[in-house]
C-alpha cells in the first residue's frame, strides 16, 4: 500500500474536505500523513490521522490562534500580512524544506490543496508524483460562467453573456493593474525557477488561487456546478468528500426538542473571525426571526470570539460557539449558511435545503448555484433584516420544491461518494509517475 502525504490549507473548510478523502484512503490500507502548520496538527490528530509540521518558522505554535484573536478584535496585520508569510514559505521551500520532510515521511504521492500552490510547485524537485485537490469550485474565464464575485445567476439572454464578459474583464483588470486581491506572481515564479517548474505553466488568469498543470481533483460532483462552455484544464470533478465520521465538538443534545423542525444556522469559521461585528449583526437578525417562530427548534453558532451574553436568544434557540455540523444537519429541515462550499456539500449530501447569505471569496458564486439548481434562496449578508430572513425561511420550509430538489441532488452526491472516483484516481497516480 502507498504512503500519501496530504498538504491542506489550515482553514476548517479545506481540512474537513481532506479528512473525508483521507479516511477513505486509510480504509483502503494506505498510510496517510498530513503536512500542516503546527496549529492545525491538533485538529488533524483528533481525527485519528498522523500529522507532521510544515512551515513552523512562519506559523509557530499559537500563531494562527493569535492572528484569529487579533482579527476578531479588529486588529488586522498585527502579526504580519499574508504577503510576508508567503514570501517566507516560498523561501523555505526553495531552500529544500519539503525535501527534508520527504526524507522522514517517504511518500509515494503528494496530495496538495489548490489553496497552497507554493507547496505544489516545490514537490516538482522531489520527483514524487503529485495530485492537486480543490475544496472549492474553480473560477476561470468562461463565456457562460460568471466569476464567483459577481453573484450572477446564469441565464440564456444576450444581456447575461454581456454581463458575464464584463465581470471577467473587470476582475482580471483589477487583479493585474489595480492591486485587487493577493498578488502571488513574483513569489511563485521565483519559487518555480528554483524548483525546476516552468513559470509559464502557472495560470494567473483565474479568480481562485493560481492554477498549475498537475492533475486536479475537484471535491464536488459536477451536478452542483454551472454548465460550462469549456471545462477547466486538468480538472476532474469527483465526489464531495463529506466525512460523516468526523469528530466534532460536544453539544447539549438533551436541550433539543425532536418534536419541532430544526433550523440550523452557521456563519462558518472565517467570517466569525475576520468580520465579527458583521457576523454578530447577522446572527441577531436570525435569532430575532427565530423568536417569531416558536414552533421551530433553532441551533446557531457564533464562533469562539463572540460573547453569547451579547445576543438576545429566544427560548426556542440554542446558541453555541461551535457545533457538530454533520450530526445537526442529519436532523435539520433547513440550513441557513454563509455559502462556503464545504458546508453546502454537507447540506446537499444530507438532503437539507438552504438559505445562503454569501459574503466573500467563492460564496457569492456558490449561492448563485444554490439558486440556479433550486436548492434554496439567497439574501444579502450585510442588509438582511429579521423580517426578510424570516420570510425566506417560511418559504423554504413550506414550499416542498426546495426539499425535493435538494433530496434529488443528494442522491447523486451519495452515489458518487460511494463510487469514490477520487480514491480510484489517486491509487492509479500513486502507482506511476504523473
Amino acid at each position: 500500500m502507498a504512503t500519501i502525504a496530504i498538504a491542506p490549507f489550515h482553514w476548517a473548510a479545506d481540512l474537513n474536505s481532506a479528512f473525508g478523502l483521507a479516511r477513505k484512503l486509510e480504509r483502503r490500507g494506505h498510510r496517510i500523513v498530513f503536512l500542516s502548520v503546527p496549529d492545525a496538527g491538533e485538529r488533524i490528530r483528533s481525527q485519528g490521522f498522523e500529522s507532521r509540521e510544515i512551515f513552523p518558522e512562519v506559523y509557530p505554535p499559537g500563531a494562527v490562534e493569535r492572528q484569529n484573536l487579533a482579527e476578531a478584535q479588529g486588529r488586522f496585520g498585527e502579526s504580519g500580512g499574508f504577503d510576508e508569510r508567503l514570501a517566507a514559505m516560498c523561501g523555505l521551500l526553495a531552500d529544500g524544506a519539503l525535501n527534508r520532510l520527504v526524507e522522514t515521511v517517504r511518500p509515494d504521492l503528494f496530495l496538495v490543496s489548490s489553496w497552497t500552490p507554493w507547496t505544489a510547485i516545490a514537490t516538482r524537485r522531489t520527483g514524487i508524483p503529485i495530485v492537486s485537490f480543490s475544496s472549492t469550485l474553480i473560477s476561470v474565464p468562461d463565456p457562460i460562467v460568471p466569476p464567483f464575485s459577481s453573484g450572477l445567476v446564469p441565464g440564456s439572454s444576450a444581456l447575461f453573456k454581456l454581463k458575464t464578459a464584463w465581470a471577467w474583464q473587470r476582475l482580471l483588470f483589477g487583479r493585474r493593474f489595480l492591486g485587487e486581491g493577493i498578488d502571488t506572481r513574483r513569489e511563485l515564479r521565483a519559487l518555480a525557477r528554483a524548483c525546476g517548474y516552468p513559470p509559464e505553466r502557472i495560470d494567473f488568469r483565474v479568480e481562485t488561487w493560481p492554477r498549475l498543470d498537475f492533475p486536479e481533483l475537484v471535491l464536488c460532483p459536477r451536478q452542483f456546478d454551472l454548465p460550462r462552455a469549456r471545462p477547466p484544464a486538468n480538472a476532474t470533478f469527483v465526489e464531495a468528500s463529506v466525512d460523516l465520521d468526523r469528530v466534532d465538538p460536544a453539544f447539549p443534545w438533551e436541550r433539543l426538542d425532536s418534536a419541532r423542525p430544526l433550523v440550523y444556522c452557521s456563519p462558518g469559521s472565517v467570517l466569525t473571525v475576520k468580520l465579527r461585528p458583521e457576523t454578530d449583526r447577522f446572527l441577531q437578525a436570525f435569532l430575532d426571526a427565530a423568536a417569531a417562530r416558536p414552533a421551530w427548534q433553532i441551533v446557531a453558532t457564533a464562533g469562539r470570539y463572540s460573547n453569547p451574553s451579547d445576543f438576545r436568544v429566544p427560548p426556542n434557540a440554542i446558541l453555541v460557539d461551535v457545533a457538530p455540523q454533520i450530526e445537526l444537519l442529519k436532523r435539520a429541515a433547513l440550513h441557513v449558511t454563509h455559502a462556503g462550499l464545504t458546508s453546502i456539500k454537507e447540506s446537499i449530501s444530507l438532503g437539507v435545503p438552504m438559505i445562503a447569505l454569501p459574503r466573500f471569496y467563492d460564496q457569492r458564486g456558490n449561492a448563485a448555484r444554490i439558486v440556479y439548481h433550486g436548492l434554496g434562496l439567497v439574501a444579502g449578508w450585510k442588509t438582511v433584516t429579521a423580517g426578510e430572513l424570516g420570510g425566506l425561511m417560511d418559504r423554504v420550509m413550506t414550499e416542498p420544491g426546495f426539499a425535493e430538489r435538494t433530496r434529488r441532488m443528494s442522491r447523486e452526491f451519495v452515489a458518487q461518494e460511494t463510487a469514490s472516483r477520487a480514491v480510484e484516481m489517486i491509487e492509479r497516480f500513486a502507482a506511476r509517475d504523473v
